[in-house]
């Protein structure tokens, strides 16, 4: 699923993008889905969040960092449900 959307500040030093509901519920895996991004061509695993109401995805300094993005910058979102095992390090 393609959505365009602004990487926000959500703290001091955090930052996350707002997923609109249709895509929440487009994804059918409830609220907090494990899913993979890609921004800027740079792809990585995260789960949905949920801050204030609002469902994120979570984009941590180094991920802004290797999908070349700041907060403030408005781009198209890549997201799709992540279906692989997780292991744990």
């Amino acid at each position: 699923m393609l959505f365009q959307a602004t990487v926000e500040a959500t703290g001091k030093t955090t930052t996350g993008i707002p997923v609109p509901e249709e895509i929440v519920t487009g994804l059918g895996a409830g609220k907090r889905p494990p899913v993979r991004v890609t921004l800027n061509g740079y792809t990585y695993r995260t789960t949905l969040g949920v801050m204030g109401g609002r469902t994120l995805i979570s984009v941590s300094a180094a991920i802004r960092q290797a999908a070349s993005v700041a907060a403030g910058d408005q781009l198209p979102v890549t997201i799709e449900l992540d279906t692989e095992p997780r292991e744990r390090a």
